[in-house]
């Protein structure tokens, strides 16, 4: 096995370059501006590292082994970020009103569970969190005309573990984002639209 290939290879990897011991090699990350400990270097190096390392730690370990940051998190089996989404977004991106902000911040967060297929793989220590009225944004038989209700009542509860797989997500036909389902406005339109018709 090569030492690139896991990132207790690429501490020891680090240790030989440096010719020093862990707690010196977090020093010298530390003076470079990377943050990491000389406890999880030792953890990792002894495997009883028992977190997923973080984006910082890995970096921090690519730095003091001297290979480029893709080597650490390929060791450590995790996908290599790309440049930061900041850098990308269009001029003007600054200037959005709060509201638009969380709604950009939340398609992203969306975006992200999406591909890193979290929504199947919730760990019982990662909250799920659900409206208290599952209908809210949902179009169903039972609720057109309804007006929806805003307030306390719609405050964000959490779940956890085995209770939150009690509150499954509706299908995708019934969100209102759903290119099918139809918003009031569209279903009053047809309804006028048939009256004229007859």
């Amino acid at each position: 096995m090569n030492d690139t290939d896991s990132l207790k290879g690429l501490i020891e990897m680090a240790v030989e370059r440096h010719q020093t011991s862990a707690r010196q090699l977090a020093f010298k990350a530390q003076e470079a501006g990377l943050k990491i400990t000389y406890t999880t270097l030792n953890q990792i190096r002894s495997n009883t590292y028992k977190s997923v390392p973080g984006e910082q730690t890995l970096r921090a370990i690519a730095w003091l082994a001297g290979v480029e940051d893709s080597v650490a998190f390929t060791a450590a089996g995790q996908p290599v970020p790309g440049p930061p989404l900041a850098d990308e977004l269009p001029p003007g991106a600054d200037n959005l009103s709060p509201k638009s902000r969380k709604a950009v911040v939340e398609m992203v967060r969306v975006l992200v569970d999406l591909e890193a297929g979290s929504n199947a793989e919730r760990t019982s220590s990662e909250p799920t969190k659900i409206s208290r009225h599952q209908s809210r944004g949902v179009s169903s038989e039972s609720n057109l005309g309804q007006e929806q209700k805003t307030g306390p009542d719609d405050s964000i509860i959490e779940f956890h573990g085995a209770e939150a797989e009690k509150y499954p997500a509706p299908p995708i036909e019934q969100l209102a984002a759903h290119p099918k389902v139809k918003t009031r406005s569209e279903q009053l339109d047809e309804e006028s639209d048939s009256r004229n018709e007859n």
